[in-house]
């Protein structure tokens, strides 16, 4: 049975070498041909092909130049098929298409964004000590974006009589200044109470003058004192301030709790 499978293999064998060598072409069992010599039959007279020089090919295509501006007129003379003249399909050709920039160009423009809101603000008033702290925080805003606006108010003197040791001492003093007919008023000062002003004055030498005054009138014990120092105060603009800065700047606590509020003028 072995021997059987072997010969039947090597006959096996003998017959594809065959075929794939042609050996069996007479027969009609031969591989496809990869040659295909069926084109060569199909070329129509080979021998016609020749290489041309180059002069040649010069030559060749200036004939082909000198005969194409005649197509060109014969063609601009007749019309087409449907009667339109061919200078109507020249300008036809001629417009320009739609482009796409152009149609952007029809599209409505975005609105351009609202500005933010700006505002005059002040605040104050800040003391001599107040402001020397807040010019350290202002120093953090762009140059230009604040002030400090400086009022001094003018101090003032009055006459004073006093302290008296109680209210009844004071009533007692009193009564005697109005009958030398003298006009009184209280000192209104903590430091001073009890105590007699006789006349409250801007400047000091009118309080001196006044209290010389006096003292023809036979009031002695009087003097002059100072009612109120001269004070200088400060208040904070900001010209043109966003938002976050107004926010930002009602936070800092030299701001002693005064508020930003919108500029009177």
């Amino acid at each position: 049975m072995i021997r059987f499978a072997i010969v039947l293999l090597l006959l096996a064998n003998a017959g594809y070498y065959a075929f794939s060598h042609g050996m069996l072409r007479s027969l009609g069992w031969a591989p496809e041909n990869p040659a295909e010599p069926e084109r060569l039959q199909q070329q129509v007279n080979p021998e016609a092909l020749r290489i041309m020089t180059r002069e040649e090919m010069d030559q060749a295509q200036k004939q082909m130049q000198s005969a194409a501006p005649a197509s060109e007129s014969a063609a601009t003379a007749n019309s087409d098929a449907t009667g339109r003249p061919a200078a109507e399909f020249d300008r036809m050709a001629e417009k320009p298409a739609d482009k796409p920039a152009d149609k952007l160009a029809e599209k409505p423009a975005e609105k351009p964004e609202k500005p933010e809101k700006r505002e005059c603000l002040v605040a104050g008033s800040f003391d001599a000590k107040q402001v020397e702290a807040l010019r350290l925080q202002l120093a953090k805003l762009p140059e230009g974006s604040w002030k400090l606006d400086s009022t001094t108010t003018a101090g003032r003197w009055m006459v004073y009589v006093g302290k008296f040791s109680s209210q009844d001492a004071l009533d007692k003093r009193r009564d005697e200044l109005r009958a030398l007919d003298i006009s009184t008023d209280r000192a209104r000062l903590a430091s001073l109470e009890p105590g007699i002003s006789l006349g409250r004055f801007s400047t000091e030498e009118a309080a001196e003058r006044h209290l010389a005054a006096m003292g023809k009138k036979g009031v002695s014990g009087a003097k002059v004192v100072v009612d109120r120092p001269e004070t200088t105060s400060y208040t904070l603009r900001l010209p043109r301030v966003d938002a976050a800065t107004k926010k930002r700047v009602q936070s800092w606590h030299v701001m002693d709790g005064k508020d930003l509020q919108a500029c009177i003028s």
